[in-house]
């Protein structure tokens, strides 16, 4: 059913938006920003039809790792307060291995989504946007091989993934990148490149696609990709600050220090 809305919303609703700029100030163009959407929910359904495919049952760490194509934030909220519950006592390095497993795929979408929006950035960012990924992957895997060694830490926890289309979440979505576009927008006007790394740090601290689909359709415009690609990475690090943060403060102390 998801499926097929995205269909429609391909083939039906994006043929009829217009294609060019409808405010005064140049910055919101419907069927580009439709098409964006349309973008980051496809990344998202595929995540979720693996994570539905897959199950729980494999485990803590692939179920961060597939849960974190839709959203890492949710897997850290649900892995946070697993911890908390009295039989996940010894659950702690399988539940580290799934979070870092799940911020990792974060780092690849930043990068899926660059490479189709504005692939000329993609050479610069991959340096910053693969350096975090392998360090989070790195620290999973070692979290993962310690809790293999325990057979009490193989255990399952089910993240309540919701459906990433639905025509209500694409026109959220949709809201929250036109808001980010139109600051970014009036940012470039009246304040310099600084003004823009704000922008994608409070962005980033409840959402990474908007600002990087922003702010590459702002570096093709502009021409600015070293602006582009330093508030890209910012908006990376506060999101992912914002999840460690998640977990600090829901999780238990042997999860925190992990």
């Amino acid at each position: 059913y998801a499926g097929l809305k995205l269909l429609i919303a391909t083939f039906i609703v994006l043929p009829v938006l217009p294609n060019h700029t409808v405010d005064p100030w140049e910055a919101l163009n419907p069927y580009t920003m439709w098409w964006l959407v349309i973008l980051i929910s496809g990344l998202s359904l595929v995540g979720y039809v693996a994570s539905r495919w897959l199950g729980p049952e494999h485990g803590i760490p692939l179920t961060g790792l597939f849960g974190g194509l839709v959203s890492s934030t949710a897997v850290s909220l649900t892995f946070a307060r697993r911890s908390r519950d009295e039989t996940a006592s010894q659950l702690a390095d399988a539940l580290a291995a799934g979070l870092m497993l799940s911020w990792s795929v974060m780092f690849g979408r930043v990068l899926v989504a660059v490479a189709i929006v504005n692939s000329a950035l993609l050479y610069p960012l991959w340096i910053p946007m693969v350096t975090m990924g392998l360090a989070s992957l790195a620290l999973g895997f070692v979290f993962y091989r310690k809790s293999a060694a325990r057979p009490a830490q193989r255990s399952t926890v089910a993240v309540p993934l919701k459906n990433p289309f639905s025509l209500t979440a694409a026109i959220k979505f949709a809201l929250f990148f036109t808001t980010v576009l139109l600051v970014v927008k009036l940012v470039q006007r009246h304040f310099s490149g600084q003004g823009l790394f704000l922008v994608a740090g409070l962005a980033g601290l409840t959402d990474v696609d908007a600002i990087t689909l922003s702010m590459a359709h702002y570096a093709m415009q502009a021409g600015e990709n070293s602006v582009a690609i330093t508030a890209i990475t910012i908006a990376a690090l506060t999101n992912t600050l914002a999840k460690c943060g998640i977990v600090a403060f829901l999780g238990t102390p042997h999860l925190r220090r992990r």
